[in-house]
């Protein structure tokens, strides 16, 4: 199991990007004053908050200004944002997870022809970055960087579905791999796709387990499902907190054959984003709950719940 997670691991490293080193301060070849001087640095943390933003029709609304718009940290408004942009080229950490359990030995044929055409559309080699993720009890990196490529998409058609489904402990390890920091953050959009029926039936970890693990890693998730949608499953609860906890969206269809359209819809919502940068409200430290809200009450805005602060 541990020689499974380092090769996870080393692959994930391709979708990280370097941080900038900080330029290092030298006081060399300066002649001292008489008075000592007293340099005091403090580390000013900034949260960053992707979004999206929608009219009553459902579609994006594509000129919000910086006045047009509030956010409340923990309940109080938060007086110091610092920025607010919106970037339809901005490069995409793509991570496409595919639920390959017994459960999903129904429509697994379509899921795996929903996964290559929605690749094959939104990667832009040379520009985006992309993983499959194909989990049951196990779960394996089967493409990393360019998860658009034939030959991944000939590995993603000759997959069968078997074993039971560790969708909690699948989430937490793929995002936990992921950089929690770095100061090209603001620079990408990072999102995983899941093709799940939301049932866990193995996870040592918890739906809240995987749900902070994602938003550490500022992952925004979108899951489609396909089941009669007469039919309420369990699992359509935990696909709906993971989503709406980081930003994303759910889509319940009644049958994979029907995700042309949504995969459509996700493709329109990652390229519409917002980002909203802001100081924090007192002590950073830990969990803070957010929320982003438009001066236009026909403006809804949908972003996660929440970010976690360094603790110094």
């Amino acid at each position: 199991m541990l020689e499974r997670v380092v090769s996870l691991a080393l692959s994930l490293a391709l979708l990280a990007w370097p941080a900038a080193a900080a330029d290092p301060v030298s006081g060399a070849g300066k002649p001292l004053d008489t008075q000592a001087e007293m340099t005091i640095r403090k580390t000013v943390q900034e949260v960053r908050v992707g979004f999206h933003l929608s009219s009553q029709n459902g579609r994006p609304v594509p000129d919000l200004q910086r006045d047009q718009l509030s956010v409340y940290q923990d309940g109080r408004l938060v007086a110091g944002i610092t920025g607010l942009y919106r970037d339809e080229n901005l490069p995409l950490r793509l991570l496409f997870m595919i639920d390959a359990s017994d459960s999903m030995t129904k429509g697994f044929a379509s899921e795996r022809d929903a996964a290559g055409e929605f690749l094959r559309r939104v990667v832009r080699p040379g520009v985006d970055e992309s993983a499959v993720v194909v989990f049951s009890t196990r779960t394996e990196m089967e493409s990393s960087g360019d998860a658009s490529s034939p030959e991944t998409l000939r590995r993603i058609g000759m997959l069968h579905s078997a074993g039971l489904t560790a969708l909690f402990d699948s989430i937490s390890k793929v995002a936990e791999l992921l950089p929690a920091r770095d100061r090209e953050r603001a620079a990408t959009r990072r999102v995983l796709v899941l093709l799940s029926d939301g049932d866990d039936t193995y996870s040592l970890r918890s739906l809240n387990d995987a749900i902070a693990a994602a938003q550490k890693s500022d992952l925004v998730i979108y899951a489609v499902a396909a089941h009669d949608l007469r039919d309420a499953h369990w699992g359509d609860s935990n696909l709906a907190r993971l989503t709406e906890a980081t930003g994303g969206r759910v889509f319940f269809l009644k049958k994979y054959e029907q995700s042309e359209r949504v995969f459509a819809e996700i493709e329109q919502e990652i390229r519409a984003q917002y980002t909203v940068t802001f100081r924090p409200v007192g002590d950073a430290c830990g969990f803070h709950n957010v929320r982003v809200e438009p001066s236009n009450r026909a403006v809804r805005a949908r972003s996660r719940a929440g970010f976690y602060g360094d603790c110094m």
